[in-house]
């Protein structure tokens, strides 16, 4: 169940969007989806995150890094509020991520932060969006520091924090395509990649996750252009499990020789849709059993083709397990000598089944 919604308000992609990556960062996690369902075990966890922001036209005209968002500082801070997961009475940001609908899980809460990787990933999200304002603040500062030197003591101060952020909200794409414009904060985009490669016992490839969060703005405030910090609140725009590598054996084929031995299948699901809402709440809650059940269902069964199969697949995933919608692939590792993999994908909803039935 969500909570009341807010209205909120996301600034428009600026005209010129820069980013800084971090690729498969080894975060052992203190507490983790364990595939043996132990609490507070540690698990190995794969992170990588894209942080976008309007822009690094100043840095790279002044060949100045205080002008540019410091990577190394982004992995430190990551790596240790990683390393802290759990030991906080609470984490805001993840905790208080909403839909682009201004909804919010309240089931996520009161969760424990290892045990859902959405919030795994808002804690990422977090991090690097907060650097990002770090950096913005900075380069701001400094730029008053520099703009005083020149003026005399008379000469009237610069804008608030808050008008400034006002006036790229109504008119970002002129600011922030002007030459040499600094960093700013008004437009901030965090997209995260996990991987728990050990989180499932019968799933080779583990659980992928990926998650895009911007900053929004709570509307209340916006005809007066008070857009301070606290108005602002993490909306995760979209999101996408991945179950990779299930392999089970059964009988697959039309060819007389496929009839008589059982083959290794690989199946992989796919769930992607708008962040924050009910269909992710259900993936997180069923991707255990879900996975152990199509594994051990597969295995007892004997298709012709492999489309019956993946279909049959989409209909444990839909129908006993409630997910709104899958992707699914089914790969045959033996089926052509040189090739890895051959199969199909498909993608079936509960509508597609109810509409059957």
């Amino acid at each position: 169940m969500a909570e009341q919604r807010v209205n909120v308000h996301i600034p428009s992609r600026p005209a010129v969007l820069d980013s800084v990556r971090l690729h498969n960062i080894q975060l052992p996690l203190p507490a983790a989806p364990d595939p043996w369902h132990r609490p507070g075990k540690s698990q190995p966890c794969a992170a990588s995150l894209k942080l976008s922001y309007s822009s690094a036209v100043a840095a790279a005209n002044a060949d100045d890094v205080s002008l540019s968002l410091d990577y190394g500082k982004l992995y430190r801070r990551l790596e240790e509020d990683i390393r802290h997961i759990g030991k906080q009475t609470e984490t805001p940001a993840a905790r208080h991520m909403i839909s682009v609908e201004g909804s919010r899980r309240e089931e996520m809460l009161g969760a424990d932060v290892g045990q859902d990787v959405r919030l795994i990933a808002g804690v990422v999200a977090h991090c690097g969006l907060g650097l990002l304002d770090e950096t913005a603040a900075g380069v701001r500062r400094m730029a008053h520091v520099h703009q005083h030197r020149r003026r005399s003591s008379t000469s009237a101060s610069v804008g608030t924090q808050a008008q400034a952020r006002a006036a790229v909200l109504n008119n970002s794409a002129s600011a922030s395509s002007s030459p040499g414009a600094p960093i700013d904060d008004v437009f901030g985009q965090c997209e995260v990649w996990l991987h728990l490669p050990k989180a499932l016992l019968r799933a080779e490839n583990g659980l992928h996750y990926r998650s895009v969060t911007v900053w929004g703005y709570r509307q209340g405030n916006m005809a007066s252009g008070d857009l301070i910090g606290s108005d602002r609140c993490p909306v995760v725009l979209e999101e996408e499990f991945r179950i990779e590598g299930i392999r089970c054996y059964c009988i697959l084929g039309v060819n007389s020789h496929e009839r008589v031995e059982k083959q290794a299948v690989i199946i992989s699901l796919e769930f992607k849709g708008p962040g924050q809402l009910a269909w992710g709440s259900t993936v997180v809650d069923t991707y255990q059993a879900m996975t152990r059940a199509v594994a051990d269902r597969v295995e007892e069964t004997s298709f012709q083709t492999v489309e019956a199969l993946a279909t049959f697949v989409a209909r444990i995933v839909t129908m006993d397990f409630a997910n709104e919608r899958v992707t699914v692939r089914v790969e045959k590792p033996s089926a052509l000598a040189f090739v890895e993999r051959s199969g199909v994908e498909v993608t079936r909803s509960q509508a597609f089944f109810e509409r059957a039935t």
